[in-house]
């Protein structure tokens, strides 16, 4: 329907209503089926398998997976730990953790198995772990899975892992809301189908053991989705999924609104266009995703830190949450969420300060020239700022930094560049560097590490910050052995990076979803609106 190739330029609402609606054809808008739950995907994954997951600012291949697979231990809508494919949470107090925190044992659902009948087993979790670690399989973090030495499965629904050293993170991290979060999955299916990233399983997942089985996937357009009768939890009640990759917010909006999807994100600017609108329900959620401007620190003059703060004195991030998000993105001034253990409300990125601003450009050398632009040495201060069209409030957020940086005498160049393309491995925008400025939404995991971010070379450090005395720190915060010393430590952190601003953070998001009267059960979590799809119902 609305596939990608559609969606190579913006479709404005009411071109977009007339698609929906079937304006100037002899179509009409197709029924409401009232055993299929349809919802959008804002950009066409590139796997289906969840050992390959990219990340992007919606994080689409996460919401399919968890669809599909189960993880060891996922979060309620508060934030409270739940066993998934574990029978028990490992504690010290459970015997579950050793006394060195070196040593966890975890214990599987002993009713689980795959939508193939098959039982699912410890066997399955370690062939995944050799998945993830052997070096032929591009997967793209190994962060954590790296520093288990040993792992053996003393019976069928036991798995254990022994580290090289203790990592704070590993309970929480381990087959579940990691940096770069991993699934169980098939041995007895991915044994025949290596090598695993050219295997028939990334397009078409035959055996899961998630609340819905594949049906089938039309890249560019949709995937069909089943549910799964032999789910350790019963049979979901909603027969189908229907999901459709649909680019364009303004589609999105008018999809919603016309019935012809069940459940949407809201950007704040839309939300203020259908709240009372009738059949529609909403649900704001505080989330893990942590948006801000990542400074490419490799391309001068933005390795002067001197010019980062001058830039982010030039930016009004509350003004930004008032005019954008109209109050309902918070903002922040470090990398963990405002719900986290370890967040400091008393950590401050530079504030609005244009006369400030002025001053440090000034300083650095970056100096007014008769037309009012800045220049040095003969050249003048311009920058590539790349954004995502996806993301309305992104696109809004472009224009003002642009208005407000060119009131400060620096020339901005706003570049669109999909979602897909941005955070691509290896080749997209962020991961080559091909930019100056970008408007980057990270979504962190269920522990507040953020080495992966901060740590000199991390996988998601687009900034190429490297800080010796943060990744010290990092590495201190892994091995602390308790919340209070972890949350001290990246406090410390977060100060450093206030001073030396790699990141303008801009705000933790709170999300609007907005759903419909039919459907029941839409609880999203901090991490995704899909975890919990086994409990979605539909009422008439």
């Amino acid at each position: 329907m609305f596939g990608i190739s559609s969606l190579s330029r913006p479709i404005h609402l009411a071109q977009a209503l007339a698609l929906v609606l079937g304006l100037g054809s002899c179509s009409a808008p197709s029924a409401i089926p009232r055993d299929t739950i349809r919802f959008d995907l804002a950009a066409d994954p590139t796997t289906l398998d969840p050992l390959f997951l990219h990340p992007d600012a919606a994080s689409v291949e996460q919401q399919v997976a968890r669809l599909m697979f189960e993880p060891f231990i996922d979060l309620d809508p508060n934030g409270r730990p739940v066993p998934e494919l574990l029978a028990v949470i490992p504690t010290r107090a459970n015997g579950g953790i050793s006394a060195d925190d070196r040593t966890i044992s975890y214990h599987l659902r002993p009713n689980v198995r795959w939508s193939d009948g098959v039982p699912l087993t410890s066997a399955d979790a370690l062939f995944t772990l050799h998945a993830i670690l052997d070096p032929r399989n591009p997967v793209r973090s190994h962060e954590g899975y790296d520093l288990i030495d040993r792992a053996w499965t003393p019976d069928a629904h036991t798995i254990v892992f022994h580290l090289r050293r203790a990592w704070a993170p590993a309970v929480m991290t381990y087959f579940s809301y990691g940096f770069s979060p991993q699934f169980v999955l098939p041995a007895h299916v991915l044994l025949h189908e290596a090598p695993l990233a050219q295997a028939p399983f990334g397009s078409a997942p035959s055996v899961v053991d998630g609340p819905y089985r594949f049906v089938s996937w039309e890249r560019g357009d949709r995937i069909e989705l089943a549910a799964n009768a032999r789910f350790w939890r019963g049979r979901p009640r909603v027969a189908q999924l229907d999901l459709r990759i649909v680019t364009d917010p303004e589609t999105n909006l008018v999809l919603l609104r016309s019935g012809q999807v069940d459940w949407n994100l809201l950007a704040p600017v839309q939300w203020a266009l259908v709240r009372g609108t009738p059949g529609l329900d909403f649900v704001r959620v505080p989330t893990a995703v942590v948006a801000g401007i990542s400074i490419n620190t490799s391309h001068p003059p933005l390795d002067d830190a001197r010019v980062r703060r001058a830039i982010a004195m030039s930016i009004d991030r509350a003004g930004i949450t008032r005019r954008i998000t109209l109050g309902n993105y918070v903002v922040t001034n470090m990398i963990q969420p405002q719900f986290s253990w370890a967040f400091d409300p008393s950590v401050r990125e530079p504030a609005f300060d244009p006369a400030g601003a002025d001053a440090l450009f000034d300083a650095a050398g970056w100096r007014r020239g008769g037309d009012g632009m800045r220049v040095k040495n003969g050249k003048s201060l311009e920058l590539v700022y790349v954004a995502f069209p996806e993301t309305a409030s992104g696109v809004r957020i472009a224009a003002e930094v642009q208005a407000e940086l060119r009131s400060r005498g620096v020339a901005v160049e706003i570049k669109s560049i999909s979602n897909a393309q941005l955070f691509l491995p290896v080749t997209g925008t962020l991961a080559t560097g091909n930019y100056d400025l970008a408007y980057v939404p990270w979504t962190m995991g269920a522990d507040p590490d953020d080495s992966s971010i901060l740590g000199c070379g991390a996988p998601s450090n687009y900034m190429r910050w490297c800080n010796r005395d943060v990744d010290a720190l990092e590495r201190d915060a892994l091995a602390a052995a308790s919340q209070a010393q972890r949350a001290a430590i990246y406090a410390r952190i977060a100060r450093i990076v206030a001073v030396q601003v790699p990141i303008i953070y801009l705000f933790n998001a709170q999300y609007i979803y907005a759903y419909r009267h039919r459907l029941r059960g839409f609880h999203p979590n901090a991490f995704l609106p899909t975890w919990n799809a086994y409990a979605w119902a539909l009422s008439f």
